[in-house]
């Protein structure tokens, strides 16, 4: 096996209106982010627009 390094930071928001929070976190990581969902709940909840 090769080595390797696996860095998972994680930063967690959690209660009512956090999805406010998003456009802010996102700008940090430049204008190309890879958002990972399922279900649709992204969409049903106006994350992606």
């Amino acid at each position: 096996m090769s080595n390797f390094v696996y860095n998972v930071p994680v930063k967690v928001y959690f209660g009512q209106d956090q999805l406010g929070n998003l456009g802010a976190e996102l700008k940090n990581f430049g204008k190309r982010v890879l958002l990972v969902y399922g279900g649709g709940s992204i969409k049903r909840t106006g994350a992606l627009r």
